[in-house]
Protein backbone atom coordinates (compact mmCIF):
# COMPACT_ATOMS: atom_id res chain seq x y z
CA UNK A 1 0.00 0.00 0.00
CA UNK A 2 1.59 3.22 -1.20
CA UNK A 3 2.03 6.02 1.41
CA UNK A 4 -0.63 8.26 -0.05
CA UNK A 5 -3.46 5.44 0.01
CA UNK A 6 -2.82 4.96 3.49
CA UNK A 7 -3.12 8.44 4.32
CA UNK A 8 -6.45 8.66 2.31
CA UNK A 9 -7.93 5.82 3.94
CA UNK A 10 -6.90 7.04 7.71
CA UNK A 11 -8.76 10.20 6.77
CA UNK A 12 -11.63 8.45 5.56
CA UNK A 13 -11.59 6.11 8.75
CA UNK A 14 -11.59 9.55 10.75
CA UNK A 15 -14.65 11.31 8.91
CA UNK A 16 -16.73 8.58 10.13
CA UNK A 17 -15.30 8.73 13.22
CA UNK A 18 -15.86 12.31 13.59
CA UNK A 19 -19.48 12.09 11.61
CA UNK A 20 -20.21 9.30 14.87
CA UNK A 21 -19.35 11.85 17.25
CA UNK A 22 -16.13 9.69 18.43
CA UNK A 23 -13.59 12.55 17.53
CA UNK A 24 -13.94 15.51 18.29
CA UNK A 25 -13.69 17.76 15.41
CA UNK A 26 -10.09 19.56 16.89
CA UNK A 27 -8.55 16.40 16.26
CA UNK A 28 -10.17 15.63 12.94
CA UNK A 29 -9.16 18.56 11.64
CA UNK A 30 -5.52 17.80 13.28
CA UNK A 31 -5.82 14.56 10.79
CA UNK A 32 -6.98 16.53 8.11
CA UNK A 33 -3.48 18.81 7.96
CA UNK A 34 -1.74 15.95 8.55
CA UNK A 35 -2.78 14.00 5.47
CA UNK A 36 -2.61 17.18 3.27
CA UNK A 37 -5.50 16.58 1.29
CA UNK A 38 -7.51 18.64 -0.79
CA UNK A 39 -10.58 17.00 0.15
CA UNK A 40 -10.39 17.16 3.56
CA UNK A 41 -12.17 20.10 3.77
CA UNK A 42 -15.02 18.52 2.28
CA UNK A 43 -15.26 15.55 3.99
CA UNK A 44 -14.93 17.60 7.05
CA UNK A 45 -17.73 20.21 5.88
CA UNK A 46 -19.79 16.81 5.31
CA UNK A 47 -19.32 15.93 8.50
CA UNK A 48 -19.96 18.98 10.20
CA UNK A 49 -23.44 19.32 8.23
CA UNK A 50 -24.13 15.79 9.62
CA UNK A 51 -23.93 16.74 13.30
CA UNK A 52 -26.91 20.28 12.19
CA UNK A 53 -29.37 17.41 11.98
CA UNK A 54 -30.82 13.73 12.20
CA UNK A 55 -31.96 10.77 9.37
CA UNK A 56 -34.71 9.15 10.15
CA UNK A 57 -34.84 5.88 7.87
CA UNK A 58 -38.41 5.27 7.17
CA UNK A 59 -40.76 4.20 4.31
CA UNK A 60 -41.88 7.38 2.91
CA UNK A 61 -45.14 8.30 2.20
CA UNK A 62 -47.24 10.44 4.64
CA UNK A 63 -45.12 9.24 7.44
CA UNK A 64 -42.16 11.48 6.30
CA UNK A 65 -44.85 14.72 6.48
CA UNK A 66 -46.11 12.53 10.37
CA UNK A 67 -43.12 12.58 11.68
CA UNK A 68 -41.53 15.85 10.51
CA UNK A 69 -44.47 17.65 12.13
CA UNK A 70 -45.36 15.40 15.55
CA UNK A 71 -41.77 14.78 16.10
CA UNK A 72 -39.55 16.93 14.12
CA UNK A 73 -40.73 20.06 15.02
CA UNK A 74 -40.43 19.51 18.56
CA UNK A 75 -37.11 18.37 18.22
CA UNK A 76 -35.43 21.35 16.12
CA UNK A 77 -37.43 23.46 18.88
CA UNK A 78 -35.46 21.87 21.48
CA UNK A 79 -31.90 21.43 20.43
CA UNK A 80 -31.72 23.58 17.11
CA UNK A 81 -31.10 20.94 14.68
CA UNK A 82 -33.14 19.53 11.98
CA UNK A 83 -34.90 16.33 10.71
CA UNK A 84 -34.24 14.75 7.63
CA UNK A 85 -35.31 11.65 5.36
CA UNK A 86 -34.16 8.49 3.92
CA UNK A 87 -37.41 7.05 2.43
CA UNK A 88 -35.84 3.41 0.99
CA UNK A 89 -37.41 1.34 3.74
CA UNK A 90 -34.62 -0.11 6.57
CA UNK A 91 -34.98 -3.49 6.29
CA UNK A 92 -32.72 -5.52 8.21
CA UNK A 93 -30.24 -6.53 5.06
CA UNK A 94 -30.12 -2.77 4.23
CA UNK A 95 -28.49 -2.44 7.74
CA UNK A 96 -26.58 -4.51 7.83
CA UNK A 97 -24.87 -3.48 4.20
CA UNK A 98 -24.99 -0.22 5.47
CA UNK A 99 -23.08 -0.69 8.96
CA UNK A 100 -20.58 -3.15 7.61
CA UNK A 101 -19.78 -1.50 4.22
CA UNK A 102 -18.60 1.87 7.15
CA UNK A 103 -20.95 3.93 4.99
CA UNK A 104 -23.58 4.94 7.27
CA UNK A 105 -25.81 7.26 6.13
CA UNK A 106 -28.94 7.03 8.79
CA UNK A 107 -29.34 8.00 12.52
CA UNK A 108 -32.64 6.41 13.42
CA UNK A 109 -34.79 3.89 11.35
CA UNK A 110 -38.41 3.26 11.99
CA UNK A 111 -38.74 -0.65 12.52
CA UNK A 112 -39.55 -3.25 14.03
CA UNK A 113 -38.60 -4.00 17.84
CA UNK A 114 -37.48 -7.80 16.60
CA UNK A 115 -34.96 -5.91 14.63
CA UNK A 116 -33.19 -4.65 17.64
CA UNK A 117 -32.95 -8.62 19.30
CA UNK A 118 -32.24 -9.60 15.41
CA UNK A 119 -29.44 -6.93 15.02
CA UNK A 120 -28.11 -5.94 18.42
CA UNK A 121 -26.27 -8.36 19.22
CA UNK A 122 -24.14 -8.72 15.64
CA UNK A 123 -22.74 -5.73 16.42
CA UNK A 124 -24.87 -3.49 13.61
CA UNK A 125 -26.93 -1.39 16.40
CA UNK A 126 -25.77 1.42 18.83
CA UNK A 127 -26.67 0.96 22.46
CA UNK A 128 -30.16 3.19 23.81
CA UNK A 129 -29.23 5.16 26.42
CA UNK A 130 -31.63 5.14 29.19
CA UNK A 131 -30.00 8.12 31.20
CA UNK A 132 -31.99 10.28 27.88
CA UNK A 133 -34.46 7.63 26.81
CA UNK A 134 -36.96 6.64 29.28
CA UNK A 135 -38.07 3.09 29.81
CA UNK A 136 -41.03 4.42 32.04
CA UNK A 137 -42.52 5.90 28.41
CA UNK A 138 -43.01 2.46 26.84
CA UNK A 139 -45.29 -0.72 27.49
CA UNK A 140 -42.99 -3.56 29.81
CA UNK A 141 -41.26 -5.53 27.96
CA UNK A 142 -40.72 -3.15 24.93
CA UNK A 143 -37.33 -1.14 26.01
CA UNK A 144 -34.74 -3.53 24.87
CA UNK A 145 -31.20 -3.14 25.14
CA UNK A 146 -30.81 -1.98 21.19
CA UNK A 147 -34.10 -0.38 20.70
CA UNK A 148 -37.14 1.24 21.75
CA UNK A 149 -40.92 0.93 20.86
CA UNK A 150 -42.28 3.86 20.38
CA UNK A 151 -45.87 3.66 18.34
CA UNK A 152 -47.74 0.19 18.13
CA UNK A 153 -49.39 -0.72 15.17
CA UNK A 154 -51.74 -4.08 15.23
CA UNK A 155 -52.83 -6.83 13.05
CA UNK A 156 -56.79 -6.79 12.96
CA UNK A 157 -59.65 -7.99 10.70
CA UNK A 158 -62.14 -5.80 8.77
CA UNK A 159 -65.43 -7.97 7.51
CA UNK A 160 -68.18 -7.12 4.78
CA UNK A 161 -71.06 -6.05 6.63
CA UNK A 162 -73.33 -7.05 3.75
CA UNK A 163 -72.23 -10.97 3.78
CA UNK A 164 -72.40 -11.87 7.46
CA UNK A 165 -75.47 -8.87 8.09
CA UNK A 166 -76.68 -10.01 11.54
CA UNK A 167 -74.54 -12.25 12.40
CA UNK A 168 -71.13 -10.51 12.25
CA UNK A 169 -67.64 -12.63 13.15
CA UNK A 170 -65.97 -11.53 16.26
CA UNK A 171 -62.61 -12.96 16.37
CA UNK A 172 -60.06 -14.70 14.56
CA UNK A 173 -61.68 -18.47 15.15
CA UNK A 174 -65.20 -16.65 13.42
CA UNK A 175 -62.49 -15.35 10.63
CA UNK A 176 -60.89 -19.07 10.23
CA UNK A 177 -64.46 -20.87 10.53
CA UNK A 178 -65.59 -20.35 6.27
CA UNK A 179 -68.51 -22.69 6.97
CA UNK A 180 -70.06 -20.32 9.85
CA UNK A 181 -68.77 -17.55 7.66
CA UNK A 182 -67.84 -18.17 3.77
CA UNK A 183 -66.10 -16.46 1.75
CA UNK A 184 -62.34 -15.51 0.16
CA UNK A 185 -60.13 -14.44 3.30
CA UNK A 186 -56.86 -11.97 3.25
CA UNK A 187 -53.88 -12.95 5.28
CA UNK A 188 -49.89 -11.04 5.73
CA UNK A 189 -47.54 -13.15 3.57
CA UNK A 190 -44.87 -12.17 5.84
CA UNK A 191 -46.17 -14.42 8.86
CA UNK A 192 -46.20 -12.22 11.35
CA UNK A 193 -49.86 -11.57 12.78
CA UNK A 194 -51.04 -14.49 10.51
CA UNK A 195 -49.18 -17.08 12.75
CA UNK A 196 -50.55 -15.70 16.15
CA UNK A 197 -54.16 -15.33 14.35
CA UNK A 198 -54.56 -18.98 13.88
CA UNK A 199 -53.14 -20.10 17.01
CA UNK A 200 -55.65 -17.98 18.68
CA UNK A 201 -58.37 -18.82 15.86
CA UNK A 202 -56.95 -22.60 16.94
CA UNK A 203 -57.79 -22.12 20.77
CA UNK A 204 -54.50 -20.79 22.26
CA UNK A 205 -55.15 -17.99 25.08
CA UNK A 206 -53.58 -14.63 24.13
CA UNK A 207 -51.14 -14.77 27.02
CA UNK A 208 -49.53 -18.58 26.22
CA UNK A 209 -49.09 -18.09 22.29
CA UNK A 210 -45.43 -18.14 22.58
CA UNK A 211 -42.89 -19.84 22.10
CA UNK A 212 -45.42 -20.28 18.73
CA UNK A 213 -46.48 -23.98 18.20
CA UNK A 214 -45.57 -23.94 14.42
CA UNK A 215 -47.28 -26.99 13.52
CA UNK A 216 -50.27 -26.12 15.01
CA UNK A 217 -50.34 -22.54 13.37
CA UNK A 218 -49.56 -23.95 9.74
CA UNK A 219 -52.32 -26.66 10.32
CA UNK A 220 -54.56 -24.15 10.82
CA UNK A 221 -53.15 -21.80 8.14
CA UNK A 222 -53.28 -24.38 5.58
CA UNK A 223 -57.07 -25.29 6.58
CA UNK A 224 -58.15 -21.95 4.74
CA UNK A 225 -55.40 -21.80 1.85
CA UNK A 226 -58.11 -22.72 -0.87
CA UNK A 227 -59.84 -19.58 0.70
CA UNK A 228 -57.15 -17.24 1.19
CA UNK A 229 -55.10 -14.33 -0.53
CA UNK A 230 -51.46 -13.15 0.46
CA UNK A 231 -50.54 -9.62 0.58
CA UNK A 232 -47.12 -7.95 1.19
CA UNK A 233 -48.02 -4.21 1.63
CA UNK A 234 -50.81 -2.23 3.29
CA UNK A 235 -51.62 -1.02 -0.04
CA UNK A 236 -52.23 -4.49 -1.22
CA UNK A 237 -54.22 -5.24 2.03
CA UNK A 238 -56.75 -2.12 1.36
CA UNK A 239 -57.52 -2.64 -2.13
CA UNK A 240 -58.00 -6.69 -1.76
CA UNK A 241 -60.90 -5.15 0.49
CA UNK A 242 -62.06 -2.11 -1.28
CA UNK A 243 -62.34 -3.74 -4.52
CA UNK A 244 -64.43 -6.64 -3.29
CA UNK A 245 -61.59 -9.11 -3.74
CA UNK A 246 -62.18 -10.74 0.22
CA UNK A 247 -65.33 -10.92 2.95
CA UNK A 248 -62.73 -10.73 5.77
CA UNK A 249 -59.71 -9.23 5.42
CA UNK A 250 -56.49 -9.36 8.10
CA UNK A 251 -55.08 -5.43 7.54
CA UNK A 252 -53.02 -3.14 9.13
CA UNK A 253 -55.01 -1.59 12.22
CA UNK A 254 -54.39 1.86 11.37
CA UNK A 255 -56.14 1.58 7.88
CA UNK A 256 -59.05 0.54 9.20
CA UNK A 257 -60.83 3.92 9.13
CA UNK A 258 -59.64 4.76 5.53
CA UNK A 259 -61.27 1.26 5.06
CA UNK A 260 -64.69 1.88 6.61
CA UNK A 261 -64.34 5.21 4.46
CA UNK A 262 -63.59 4.25 1.84
CA UNK A 263 -66.41 1.12 1.64
CA UNK A 264 -68.90 4.03 3.12
CA UNK A 265 -69.36 1.45 6.14
CA UNK A 266 -69.53 -1.72 3.91
CA UNK A 267 -66.36 -3.00 5.79
CA UNK A 268 -65.98 -3.00 9.90
CA UNK A 269 -63.29 -3.02 11.36
CA UNK A 270 -62.64 -5.73 14.10
CA UNK A 271 -60.04 -4.80 16.86
CA UNK A 272 -60.63 -8.01 19.27
CA UNK A 273 -57.84 -9.92 19.73
CA UNK A 274 -56.04 -7.45 17.67
CA UNK A 275 -52.45 -8.44 17.57
CA UNK A 276 -50.84 -5.37 19.06
CA UNK A 277 -46.76 -4.81 17.26
CA UNK A 278 -44.04 -2.77 18.87
CA UNK A 279 -42.72 -0.21 16.25
CA UNK A 280 -39.37 1.09 17.45
CA UNK A 281 -36.57 2.79 16.85
CA UNK A 282 -33.27 1.82 16.34
CA UNK A 283 -30.00 3.50 15.85
CA UNK A 284 -27.32 2.09 13.21
CA UNK A 285 -24.40 1.54 14.76
CA UNK A 286 -21.69 5.08 13.87
CA UNK A 287 -24.63 6.78 13.25
CA UNK A 288 -23.67 10.04 11.56
CA UNK A 289 -25.23 12.68 14.06
CA UNK A 290 -23.75 10.81 16.88
CA UNK A 291 -24.81 9.28 19.56
CA UNK A 292 -26.20 12.36 21.64
CA UNK A 293 -28.48 13.94 19.38
CA UNK A 294 -30.51 10.89 17.89
CA UNK A 295 -30.89 9.95 21.39
CA UNK A 296 -32.57 13.54 22.12
CA UNK A 297 -34.76 12.52 19.03
CA UNK A 298 -36.03 8.97 20.28
CA UNK A 299 -36.72 11.10 23.88
CA UNK A 300 -38.70 13.80 21.81
CA UNK A 301 -40.79 10.66 20.04
CA UNK A 302 -41.65 9.39 23.57
CA UNK A 303 -43.06 12.38 24.87
CA UNK A 304 -47.29 12.37 25.16
CA UNK A 305 -47.75 14.87 22.62
CA UNK A 306 -45.59 13.51 19.37
CA UNK A 307 -47.39 10.30 20.17
CA UNK A 308 -51.00 11.77 20.22
CA UNK A 309 -49.94 13.69 17.21
CA UNK A 310 -48.90 10.72 14.72
CA UNK A 311 -51.56 9.32 15.84
CA UNK A 312 -54.02 11.98 14.80
CA UNK A 313 -51.95 11.99 11.43
CA UNK A 314 -50.91 8.50 11.14
CA UNK A 315 -53.31 6.09 12.76
CA UNK A 316 -50.47 4.32 14.79
CA UNK A 317 -51.25 4.03 18.87
CA UNK A 318 -48.97 5.67 21.33
CA UNK A 319 -46.90 3.09 23.08
CA UNK A 320 -46.36 5.58 26.26
CA UNK A 321 -48.85 4.46 28.94
CA UNK A 322 -49.26 7.97 30.05
CA UNK A 323 -51.53 8.60 26.58
CA UNK A 324 -53.67 6.02 26.77
CA UNK A 325 -56.15 7.86 28.89
CA UNK A 326 -55.99 10.94 26.39
CA UNK A 327 -56.08 9.27 22.76
CA UNK A 328 -59.41 11.15 21.40
CA UNK A 329 -63.20 9.61 21.72
CA UNK A 330 -62.78 9.57 17.81
CA UNK A 331 -60.07 7.51 17.93
CA UNK A 332 -60.90 5.37 20.46
CA UNK A 333 -62.63 2.29 18.42
CA UNK A 334 -59.03 2.73 16.05
CA UNK A 335 -56.23 2.81 18.47
CA UNK A 336 -55.69 -0.49 20.22
CA UNK A 337 -54.37 1.01 23.21
CA UNK A 338 -57.60 2.96 23.68
CA UNK A 339 -60.02 2.50 26.67
CA UNK A 340 -62.22 0.41 24.46
CA UNK A 341 -59.66 -2.07 22.85
CA UNK A 342 -56.61 -2.03 25.45
CA UNK A 343 -57.82 -4.94 27.55
CA UNK A 344 -58.92 -7.27 24.47
CA UNK A 345 -55.48 -7.00 22.42
CA UNK A 346 -52.95 -9.50 22.34
CA UNK A 347 -48.99 -8.56 22.58
CA UNK A 348 -46.34 -9.42 20.27
CA UNK A 349 -43.02 -11.19 21.55
CA UNK A 350 -40.16 -9.50 20.04
CA UNK A 351 -37.97 -11.86 21.58
CA UNK A 352 -39.26 -14.79 20.14
CA UNK A 353 -39.52 -12.83 16.36
CA UNK A 354 -36.29 -11.87 16.68
CA UNK A 355 -34.58 -15.09 17.49
CA UNK A 356 -37.56 -16.91 14.80
CA UNK A 357 -38.40 -14.94 12.18
CA UNK A 358 -36.40 -15.96 9.41
CA UNK A 359 -37.05 -19.80 10.46
CA UNK A 360 -41.26 -18.80 10.33
CA UNK A 361 -41.80 -16.62 7.43
CA UNK A 362 -39.52 -19.50 5.59
CA UNK A 363 -42.17 -22.45 7.10
CA UNK A 364 -45.31 -20.15 6.19
CA UNK A 365 -44.36 -19.53 2.76
CA UNK A 366 -43.79 -23.03 2.35
CA UNK A 367 -46.83 -24.04 3.47
CA UNK A 368 -48.99 -21.44 1.66
CA UNK A 369 -47.05 -22.13 -1.82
Amino acid sequence: MSDKQFMRETLVEGAHAFKAGKMDRRTFLALCGATGFVSASVLAGDAQAAADHVVMWNWGGQSEECHGSAIGEAFTAATGKGLKFDTSGPLEGKIKEMVDSGNVTADVADADLFNAVSLGPTGHLEAIDYSVVSKEKTLPGYALEHGVSIILYGYAFVYDTEAYGDNPPENWADFFDTEKFPGMRSLYKWANGSLEAALLADGVAGDALYPLDMGRALSKIKSIKDNSLYWGSGSAAHSMVVNGEVSMGMIWQNRGRNIENDTDGRYKLVNNQALAMPGAYIVPKGNPAGRDAVMKFIATAQEVDAQLKLLDCLGMTPSNPAAFNKIPEGQQDYAITSAKNIEKIVYNDPDWWGKNGGDAVNAFLEAIS
